[in-house]
């Protein structure tokens, strides 16, 4: 008798613990990362199109200093071409592991389908 009491007791406890909806995850560490992941990338996609105008207006002076005869010149403007077309690559390539982190951060974020004891208020 007291052994089926307890498998009673314990039956309807596991019950009403399996429909108890879990605590709410507090996923907001990972939408402030991805969102600053999101704004550091789009940050450094700037820097590399400046960096690429840079190039491309150094790029108009040493063809318009070696139309003039000025070779040394167009050697300078086409050195600064190189340096700011290096600097735009670096910039994508940061720009491109910002992106990846702030991927990884919105796949630990899950679309919504958990119930959470705020939701029962």
């Amino acid at each position: 008798m007291r052994l089926g009491f307890f498998a009673l007791l314990f039956a309807s406890a596991t019950l009403l613990v399996s429909a108890t909806p879990s605590p709410a995850y507090d996923y907001g560490p990972h939408r402030a990362a991805h969102a600053s992941h999101r704004a550091q990338s789009d940050q450094h996609m700037q820097r590399a199109e400046a960096h690429i105008n840079h190039a491309d207006f150094h790029d108009n002076l040493a063809i318009i200093a070696a139309n003039n005869g000025d070779h040394r010149g167009a050697a300078r403007h086409s050195s600064q071409v190189a340096h700011h077309l290096r600097q735009a690559e670096r910039h994508m390539n940061i720009a491109q592991i910002h992106d990846n982190h702030a991927d990884w951060h919105a796949s630990q974020i899950p679309p919504g389908l958990r119930r959470s004891i705020d939701e029962l208020d």
